[in-house]
């Protein structure tokens, strides 16, 4: 409101002084040939939260705090309905298109900075080509087990985003599990420094309730990391944890003090035999492992356990590792 009265002074028709009714509420000319009066605008804005299957469009602006992300939004332009603005947005920002009949209104929030109301929306991308999904991949996961094929399959099929640097400094599509843990501010992998905004803001609030709709099974795995790895190069096991009741879950264990496999086996077995865990070696291999370089590489293959699907290991620790580089090679050992 102070803002406001410090722009609006004087008249926009007649130039004459302003002056304060309705406990500075509303703005009225002196003139009493004019006697126009004004009241406080409202520059409407989006927010939308974007999903595709798992994953949520976040992105960051250069200004903001290293590893801050959020939601995309934007003002509304003249002529354009909420929906259109938020296309628009996530288009020109990202190079991802929408689909129009999934946007659903969510919420709003004055954000008064100085005048906008913030207009929140739910929103699925549309799909893109598979082309990564070629007959040879599918192939290779079937050392995984078909089951994890769609694990693959919907990481490869995410939209591309072409940020718009001039925009945001980055943006990238995030698993739903990694964001669960951040929202619960449970320690990530490797101490990874990824914020979202707080409680007071409409981001946050939508981000919890796809979290929160986003049910899961309780069982014993969902206290099991599901990523534990060292940095430098190691050896690395991919498992199955399993329990009695159909309840299954994919991990990554790899360590620098474990120089075979069958001792990161022997490891994670005593990580979750107290929860009554069954363990199944799915394949192994080597990672090469750079937290300051954010890079990652898999490859190579275990004696013990045959080779594992390096491809789904990657989709899984690019879960968990959503700013880190990550390559899969089928060769060495």
């Amino acid at each position: 409101m102070v803002h406001w009265h410090s722009r609006n002074r004087f008249c926009g028709c007649c130039g004459k002084k302003m002056l304060s009714e309705l406990g500075g509420h509303s703005l009225k000319c002196i003139s009493h040939s004019c006697t126009s009066s004004i009241y406080p605008r409202l520059d409407p804005a989006i927010i939308g939260l974007v999903t595709f299957g798992d994953y949520v469009l976040l992105g960051r602006q250069a200004r903001w705090e290293q590893g801050r992300y959020s939601l995309l939004a934007g003002f509304v332009e003249v002529g354009e309905t909420f929906e259109l603005a938020l296309a628009r947005e996530v288009k020109e920002e990202c190079g991802v298109d929408i689909d129009g009949k999934s946007v659903r209104y969510a919420g709003s929030q004055p954000w008064p900075f100085p005048s906008s109301l913030m207009v929140g929306f739910t929103a699925k991308a549309c799909s893109s080509d598979c082309s990564s999904m070629n007959r040879e991949h599918l192939e290779k996961c079937e050392i995984s087990g078909k089951e994890n094929v769609p694990t693959v399959a919907g990481h490869n099929s995410l939209p591309t985003i072409t940020a718009d640097t001039d925009e945001l400094e980055d943006a990238r599509w995030i698993h739903k599990d990694f964001l669960r843990t951040v929202l619960s501010a449970k320690k990530l992998p490797h101490g990874t420094t990824f914020t979202v905004p707080g409680r007071h803001a409409i981001a946050r609030i939508l981000m919890e309730s796809w979290i929160s709709s986003s049910r899961t099974p309780t069982w014993a795995g969902n206290d099991i990391p599901t990523v534990e790895i060292d940095e430098g190069v190691f050896k690395y096991v991919l498992f199955l944890l399993k329990d009695g009741k159909g309840n299954q879950k994919l991990v990554v264990r790899g360590s620098c003090s474990l120089p075979f496999h069958a001792d990161i086996l022997e490891q994670t077995h005593k990580q979750v035999r107290h929860v009554g865990l069954q363990v199944e070696p799915r394949g192994g291999g080597r990672i090469e492992h750079n937290f300051k370089q954010q890079s990652i590489h898999v490859y190579g293959f275990s004696q013990a356990y045959g080779q594992a699907d390096h491809t789904l290991t990657s989709v899984i620790l690019k879960q968990w590792l959503p700013l880190h580089q990550i390559s899969v090679s089928w060769e060495g050992y």
